[in-house]
């Protein structure tokens, strides 16, 4: 027999190695989260910058409406970003198949900086000292929350009693940004638009989880529950508002306030409505939490 030094008592070493592939397995899904995670982060953050170029090319009388929409539609470059967009949509979904939504959502904030550096390379335009800073400061704060942070646990569906409390709240967020953003131009707009989207994203992403729970069941059980059309209005209303916020002209502004407040709305719906759960083992890991979460705003 062996012994293993956190184990109490010797034990068997059949038993050893069935614990050995048990950690090799869950290490295998972290990684696997991990990896599409962040190729979810990139072909969004392609996205953003095609659909963001041709988007503030249109009127701002398009703004907040389905027909801008229509418009962009029309637009080849603005096509390959949408085609982006879904393929990332894919790597997050399968992201979440493999991890929590409290893992996987703050990775998607490495969004940002790889959008910086795609519009760099495809538009042009230079990359400004601040912006990269900005970018890598809320990196900074992304990599302290993963060192500090051991999510677990968690549902993949919540009770519908949750949603009821939570649901009023989310939308009245949501309605309170739009209506202050379309008060607001330039950097403003973009922000309080982007905020927005991004809350309607992550409640996007937490009804993914969902999602995909659900379709292993089958079709016709998924057709059965509310979640699926909730996903396709939150997702299809988040679209419309991130064109808007696009529209406004800066990417800066508008894909800062997306790849974060996504990832934070979602980690609050896991935590609160999902029952993931985030261990903080002393006094120091919770203020490297606060810190890392004002890094990231």
């Amino acid at each position: 027999s062996r012994t293993v030094a956190w184990l109490p008592g010797p034990i068997p070493r059949g038993r050893t190695l069935w614990r050995n592939e048990i950690l090799g397995v869950v290490s295998g899904r972290a990684a696997a989260a991990f990896a599409l995670a962040l190729a979810a982060a990139f072909m969004f953050a392609l996205s953003n910058v095609l659909e963001q170029r041709e988007a503030e090319q249109l009127p701002d009388d398009q703004s907040l409406r389905p027909s801008l929409v229509v418009r962009l539609v029309q637009r080849p470059l603005w096509l390959v970003g949408f085609g982006a967009d879904v393929s990332g949509y894919v790597c997050h979904a399968a992201a979440l198949a493999f991890g929590s939504l409290v893992f996987v959502q703050p990775l998607l904030v490495t969004g940002l900086l790889f959008a910086l550096v795609l519009r760099a390379a495809i538009t042009g335009r230079p990359l400004y000292r601040r912006d990269l800073l900005a970018a890598v400061v809320l990196m900074a704060g992304l990599a302290v929350f993963l060192l500090v942070v051991s999510p677990h646990g968690g549902r993949s569906q919540a009770p519908i009693g949750r949603w009821v409390i939570a649901g009023p709240v989310i939308i009245g967020t949501i309605l309170a940004c739009v209506i202050a953003g379309q008060r607001m131009v330039g950097s403003r707009r973009a922000l309080l638009l982007g905020l927005a989207a991004g809350i309607s994203f992550g409640v996007s992403a937490a009804l993914t989880k969902t999602f995909v729970h659900l379709l292993g069941q089958g079709v016709l059980t998924m057709l059965q529950h509310w979640e699926p059309y909730a996903l396709a209005v939150a997702t299809l209303g988040g679209l419309v508002v991130a064109q808007s916020s696009f529209q406004a002209g800066s990417l800066s502004a508008s894909v800062a306030a997306l790849e974060v407040a996504e990832p934070v709305v979602a980690a609050a719906i896991g935590i609160g409505l999902l029952d993931e759960h985030v261990k903080t083992r002393s006094v120091v890991y919770q203020l490297a939490i606060v810190v890392a979460l004002i890094g990231m705003f």
